[in-house]
């Protein structure tokens, strides 16, 4: 069967897109994602009051009439007419072919180790997403935490924490900047920057919660005709056309899309109302 449309990512974008699907009552779409459920990359996060609306999305898909398929990762793609898609699943790999291809596939928070900040390279050292996942699973990132607020993933994951622990010292990202991080095994201090005055002040911890910037979810898009940026996002204009006809994308994978994901739902609407306009 050719699909009217294929939906890469169940997350904010990917589910936004499919609601505006159903609206306009296409019926041939399938939706699918690497991960064993709904809501994408930024799911832990959903409890908190900062995605209270990402939220409303997820509980608004409950109703969705189309096939979703999890632990389904989109492992090649080729245009044309139809657009192919490889996707690797627990079965084996199939193919599958569409009309139109709408990519919300997200991106991974950007963690310490991309940036150039001097030091030594302890266990303790992990991203806002790698902390939820593990408070997730009934366990506690640390005893001692420090977290660099730097938006609302990391405020979400705040709130997160504080519900576990007291143990967790808060800097802002708009006054301190990481400076170094000390420790062998495991961290034992970090130091942190005054980005007005300069001074350095360190703190004891085994625990720090840090990123800055995002990591586009793309890799199926290598050796593809599909335009992207030097950091992998997916080139789009302000309609959510990618380079090829046919191909939309929205979302955090893409060039108008947030470190936060804070506009992604809008991307993903915006990217529809031009798709159906161009059926």
């Amino acid at each position: 069967m050719v699909y009217d449309l294929i939906i890469v990512g169940a997350g904010i974008a990917g589910l936004t897109a499919a609601q505006r699907a159903m609206e306009r009552g296409i019926e041939r779409v399938i939706l699918l994602d690497y991960q064993n459920s709904l809501g994408g990359f930024t799911r832990p996060y959903w409890v908190t009051d900062e995605f209270a609306k990402e939220k409303e999305v997820l509980q608004k898909s409950a109703n969705l009439p189309y096939e979703i398929r999890t632990e389904s990762t989109v492992v090649g793609f080729f245009p044309g007419q139809p657009h192919q898609m490889y996707v690797q699943s627990k079965s084996g790999t199939y193919s599958l072919e569409a009309k139109h291809i709408l990519i919300a596939s997200g991106a991974l928070e950007k963690p310490r180790e991309a940036h150039r900040i001097p030091g030594s390279r302890p266990a303790g050292v992990m991203t806002p997403m790698m902390a939820a996942q593990l408070l997730d699973r009934g366990y506690l990132p640390g005893n001692n935490i420090v977290l660099l607020e730097n938006g609302r993933i990391s405020r979400a994951a705040i709130s997160l924490l504080q519900e576990k622990t007291e143990q967790i010292q808060v800097f802002s990202a708009d006054e301190w900047q990481l400076h170094r991080v000390t420790g062998f095994a495991r961290l034992e201090k970090v130091s942190l920057q005054h980005k007005e005055t300069g001074s350095v002040h360190e703190r004891k911890c085994d625990t720090l919660i840090y990123s800055r910037g995002r990591i586009p979810s793309t890799f199926f898009l290598k050796g593809t005709p599909v335009v992207k940026d030097h950091q992998d996002a997916i080139v789009i204009d302000e309609q959510g056309r990618t380079s090829l006809p046919g191909v939309f994308a929205a979302g955090s994978c893409t060039t108008r899309g947030k470190d936060d994901h804070e506009n992604s739902s809008l991307l993903a609407s915006i990217a529809m109302s031009t798709l159906l306009k161009e059926w």
